[in-house]
């Protein structure tokens, strides 16, 4: 065995009894109620925007990292959206006074107006106290009154030391295939 060979065994050896950086990304969904009003009409199916009136009053328990994490009265807020259609990112999107929880929103991936309904999803990051920041989906929906309800849920991601043992497995298996090949090509002919 050649020493790049050894080289890389060894780097994979390292990689997978080092841990990361203790990586605890965030797992499940929450379920949240506030009052929010249409902008840009008085009908849902028609808004344009979404203002939040500044105030989540409930937060039901969650499933996984989100799990107990309740909340009745004043229990966070949410940023105004004016303009669906021209959406910029938001930073501390949602912002909840338990367990530090906030949701940067980056992006509106789908905007929907079913009947008397408006339904907005996007994507962003969730970050919660004693977790990793984690990508997340955050989903809205709208009918009638003001009383709204909205769901942030996150999602497991691979921890890099995963991605980087598996990459340099593939490295070397290709790393082999391939000097496989070359020595194959260059043995002596039989007289």
């Amino acid at each position: 065995m050649n020493t790049s060979m050894k080289l890389m065994l060894a780097g994979a050896a390292l990689l997978a009894t080092t841990p990361a950086y203790a990586a605890t990304p965030i797992t499940g969904q929450i379920s949240i109620s506030g009052l929010a009003t249409p902008i840009g009409s008085s009908a849902w199916n028609t808004a344009t925007g979404v203002d939040y009136q500044g105030q989540l009053f409930f937060v039901g328990a969650g499933t996984g990292s989100f799990t107990g994490v309740t909340c009745s009265g004043s229990c966070g807020t949410l940023t105004d959206i004016p303009n669906l259609s021209t959406f910029s990112p938001i930073a501390n999107f949602m912002s909840l006074t338990v367990n530090g929880i906030q949701f940067d929103l980056n992006n509106i991936t789908s905007v929907s107006r079913p009947g008397s309904f408006l339904n907005f999803e996007g994507t962003g990051v969730i970050r919660m106290t004693g977790f990793d920041a984690t990508p997340g989906t955050f989903s809205f929906s709208a009918q009638g009154n003001q009383l709204q309800t909205f769901s942030a849920a996150a999602g497991a991601v691979p921890e890099p030391g995963t991605w980087a043992l598996m990459l340099v497995g593939f490295g070397a298996i290709g790393f082999s295939m391939r000097r496989r090949r070359a020595t194959a090509r260059f043995l002596p002919q039989a007289a």
